[in-house]
């Protein structure tokens, strides 16, 4: 994911992720967000995630979970954070890659993108008009041909 929220108990996107959980049949889950600090919305990352620590403090809840785990869904969002932000951002996403690489883990996306689960229904019902949305969210899902989170 993205970040914690900050006036949300992120139940929503928790239960988005658990329903994918489900239709695709996966034993367990684990989550884990590239950056720490909660704010309002993921734009909130370009101010908050000016200064190094919060990108740090997130390493190793995500070093947990991609050692736990037998394949990757990115969800953290379409969008990288501006200015400062965004150059963390983007070493964030080359770390979370290189532990990724080291384990040879395969990665999944919904509609070929790192879309946030809160953003899921809105690419279905674009891709595919009509389907109901678990199955729209089922055919969403598709491995990254070249592997790489960035």
């Amino acid at each position: 994911m993205s970040n914690p929220p900050s006036t949300t108990t992120g139940d929503r996107t928790r239960r988005r992720v658990e329903l994918l959980q489900e239709l695709l049949d996966v034993p367990e889950i684990a989550t884990a967000n590239l950056f720490s600090i909660p704010t309002y919305r993921t734009g909130g990352i370009a101010q908050a995630g000016i200064e190094k620590r919060g990108w740090m403090e997130a390493r190793p809840a995500i070093s947990e979970a991609i050692n736990r785990c037998t394949a990757v869904l990115l969800a953290y969002g379409g969008q990288a954070p501006s200015g400062p932000a965004r150059l963390h951002f983007r070493d964030q996403l080359a770390w979370v890659q290189e532990r990724i690489d080291a384990r040879d883990l395969p990665v999944w996306t919904v509609g070929g993108r790192s879309l946030h689960p809160s953003r899921w229904h809105r690419h279905t019902y674009a891709e595919h008009p009509g389907v109901e949305f678990r199955e729209a969210l089922v055919r969403s899902v598709q491995a990254l041909s070249t592997g790489r989170a960035g």
